[in-house]
């Protein structure tokens, strides 16, 4: 009899230690899943840490380029200007035009003048596939002058492909609310432009009156 009741309480305590380790496992399991899902925090913050720093080098080095064939255009538009003027007044004198020899010259130079392809617009581009992966920075002024047409049409075959346009300041203050909404555990990377509002462009502005806010922030 002894026996059988040394016996059941040993079991007992058996039971109650498995219980014990049992709830200390799923305690443990418990804080292992709460460090993963801090490490991934730290790892998606990282990734948004990551493309701000890209998306500033890749904007800052387009525009230093834009300022510099900027320039470029500038001086060579002034010396084709002022030769076209410089012959335009001579070949006139030298036929006794009616007209002023420096008003010809002066027509002549003027076409080199008015000429004034786009420079300096640099804007980001987020895709559906949101932020980070799909974000890429656009030279919206070079890409108009290469292929011989406006940044209207640029943006317009660029959003139709999905993507929306933003400026570098606009992607940077909503890197900086999408850090603190990724860390605390709001939101998970990818974000996508539905998610996040902040980076939405103005409503029912014209092509036209985005391009020109854009450049006045170059």
């Amino acid at each position: 009899m002894e026996s059988m009741i040394a016996c059941r309480q040993w079991v007992e305590a058996l039971c109650h230690r498995a219980r014990a380790e049992v709830d200390a496992l799923a305690a443990l399991k418990e804080i292992f899943a709460q460090e993963t899902q801090h490490l991934r925090r730290l790892d998606q913050v990282g990734r948004l840490d990551a493309l701000k720093e890209k998306v500033v080098q890749e904007v800052h080095g387009i525009q230093m380029r834009e300022t510099d064939e900027s320039l470029g255009f500038n001086l060579g538009n002034l010396i084709s200007g002022l030769v076209n003027f410089a012959v335009g007044s001579l070949v006139a004198a030298v036929r006794h035009s009616r007209e002023h020899p420096l008003s010809i010259g002066a027509r002549f130079a003027l076409s080199d003048f008015e000429k004034r392809p786009p420079f300096g617009v640099v804007v980001v581009a987020i895709g559906p596939g949101g932020i980070p992966d799909d974000v890429t920075v656009v030279a919206l002024s070079r890409q108009a002058r290469e292929l011989d047409t406006s940044e209207s049409e640029i943006v317009a075959a660029i959003e139709a492909r999905g993507y929306r346009l933003i400026t570098r300041e606009a992607l940077l203050n909503a890197l900086d609310k999408l850090r603190e909404e990724v860390f605390t555990g709001v939101l998970s990377l990818p974000v996508t432009l539905s998610q996040n509002r902040s980076t939405q462009g103005p409503n029912g502005s014209s092509q036209a009156g985005m391009i020109s806010a854009w450049r006045e922030k170059v």
